[in-house]
């Protein structure tokens, strides 16, 4: 362990883990299991707080609901089928993509979410496609849209819900130097009822989502939502992509994922 690191905590309540995250003597923060192992290796804090004996580890199918608690690992994800039978198992996709199995074995959903600026994408883009929910407990417990949760050091994430009571569709598509290469650009597009959403990473700092309400699928809503996501893009380029590239891949990949999410829709 790094020698910036003076305390090691596991705590065994989620009282006791806000309790120490609290604490203003020391500065501490939650150790969040990601996909992808950061840069600097550990948080920059003297102290980190173990979670993973917090209850926060399930899957839950209710009638309309399908609820996934924060340490649930992503290779349960993977192989759940509750998981997969959601949206034509697009989360689980997502899941095998963040990560190679090994990882996949720690990093839990918390982790994937709260790495989410400097990690795989894919699978913070199905849950914003399916308007997921999340549940966060700090000084009290709140549920917001995971459209607008930011991680923040003494707030820890329970659960994430999706609304499974109307059947959606949904798909997936990225670029990527390798096929287990972290995407450079990747989209996910959902409809569910009369919804129509297309999540995109890769074309802003942060990964963001536009959606629009239909009477019936048709391309000209693929074309309507596609000019919401060249809108709404600010890509910063890089080594692997430039500007240009990742602004017409944004757009080149919510068109795919939004024409194979309307096929998906028409065939099931």
């Amino acid at each position: 362990m790094p020698a910036h690191i003076h305390e090691y905590q596991r705590a065994p309540t989620v009282e006791q883990a806000l309790t120490l995250l609290e604490r203003e003597t020391i500065e501490t923060a939650p150790l969040t299991p990601r996909p992808r192992v950061p840069d600097d290796g550990f948080p920059s804090a003297a102290a980190v707080v173990d979670l993973q004996a917090l209850p926060w580890d399930y899957i839950s199918r209710e009638p309309a609901t399908l609820r996934i608690g924060g340490n649930t690992r992503l290779q349960t994800l993977v192989e759940n089928a509750a998981v997969r039978n959601v949206a034509n198992g697009v989360l689980a996709e997502a899941a095998t993509l963040a990560a190679p199995r090994t990882l996949r074995n720690l990093a839990t959903l918390a982790g994937a979410l709260d790495g989410v600026a400097d990690g795989p994408p894919e699978l913070m883009l199905a849950l914003l496609a399916l308007d997921a929910q999340v549940t966060v407990q700090g000084s009290a417990i709140s549920v917001i849209a995971l459209r607008d949760f930011k991680p923040l050091p003494k707030t820890l994430l329970m659960e994430i819900a999706i609304d499974v009571g109307v059947d959606a569709s949904a798909a997936l598509a990225r670029v990527a130097r390798t096929k287990l290469d972290q995407a450079i650009v990747a989209a996910v597009g959902a409809v569910a009822g009369q919804t129509v959403r297309v999540a995109v990473a890769g074309a802003s700092e942060l990964p963001f989502v536009v959606e629009t309400r239909v009477d019936a699928p048709s391309a000209a809503v693929i074309d309507r939502l596609v000019a919401a996501v060249n809108s709404q893009a600010a890509p910063v380029g890089d080594y692997r992509g430039s500007v240009d590239y990742r602004r017409q891949m944004a757009e080149v990949l919510a068109h795919r994922a939004l024409t194979a999410a309307f096929a998906k829709g028409a065939s099931a």
